[in-house]
C-alpha cells in the first residue's frame, strides 16, 4: 500500500512539475513575442527619427556653405565700403581746405 501511494505522489509531483514547467514556457513565450513586437516599433521610431537628423544635418550643410559663400561677398562689400568712406573723407577734407580760404561775409 506505502508502495502506491509513493508512487501516485511521484506521478503527481512529475505531472505537477510538466504542467508547472509548460505553463511558465509559454508565459515567457508570450513575454518574448511582445517584447519582440514593441523593440520592432521602437526601432521604426529611431529609423525614422535617424533618417530626419540626417535631413536636417544635410540642410545644416547646405545653409553652411551658402553662409561661407555670404561672408565672402560681405568681406567684399565692407572692403569696397572702406575705400569709398576713405575716398569721402579725402574728399570732404579737400573742399574743406578749398572752402576755407573763400571769405565769409
Amino acid at each position: 500500500m506505502l508502495f502506491w501511494l509513493a508512487l501516485a505522489f511521484l506521478l503527481l509531483a512529475v505531472i505537477g512539475s510538466i504542467a508547472y514547467a509548460a505553463v511558465k514556457g509559454l508565459e515567457t513565450y508570450r513575454h518574448t513575442k511582445r517584447v519582440l513586437a514593441s523593440s520592432g516599433s521602437e526601432l521604426d521610431r529611431i529609423t525614422r527619427a535617424t533618417a530626419e537628423i540626417e535631413l536636417h544635418l544635410q540642410a545644416a550643410a547646405t545653409s553652411g556653405s551658402r553662409l561661407d559663400a555670404s561672408l565672402t561677398r560681405l568681406s567684399v562689400s565692407r572692403a569696397r565700403l572702406n575705400v569709398l568712406t576713405s575716398a569721402l573723407a579725402d574728399v570732404r577734407a579737400a573742399y574743406a581746405r578749398a572752402t576755407s580760404l573763400v571769405p565769409r561775409k
